[in-house]
């Protein structure tokens, strides 16, 4: 005979409710260069406008540092909710514009952060005290 317990509903919600989860946005786009400053000049006029957007965490552009031809745009956003609005803005149809220019299909990743750390694991993988 199996013996099933069962938990008080207050408990239950306590143990599945979760801290929201942070998406990461990136995409690596690979240019030429006839194509590349025209790129970067439109996405570097989204990176204000973007930020200021709801649900905006962080946004920028970066040159990856080892392939000159390929850049790098990264969003940071607060939910779900945050990041599907902003997908559906006209401000996210430029950045598609940007990315139809691409020589090659850019790279497109949505990541989901459940849990964040700082100094403090590298202090303790390293054995370090904290001052």
């Amino acid at each position: 005979m199996t013996v099933m317990h069962s938990v008080p509903a207050s408990k239950a919600a306590r143990t599945v409710r979760m801290e929201p989860a942070l998406i990461s946005a990136t995409l690596r786009l690979k240019t030429t260069q006839k194509t590349r400053q025209e790129i970067v000049s439109l996405l570097r006029s989204l990176i204000e406008p973007t930020r200021v957007e709801s649900g905006c965490i962080s946004c920028g552009l970066y040159a990856d540092l080892q392939d000159p031809d390929t850049i790098v745009w990264v969003e940071e956003w607060s939910s779900q909710d945050a990041l599907e609005r902003h997908l559906r803005s006209a401000q996210y149809r430029k950045i598609l514009a940007a990315l139809e220019m691409c020589e090659e299909r850019p790279d497109v990743r949505f990541n989901t952060v459940a849990k964040t750390s700082g100094m403090q694991l590298i202090e303790k993988a390293r054995g370090v005290e904290a001052e």
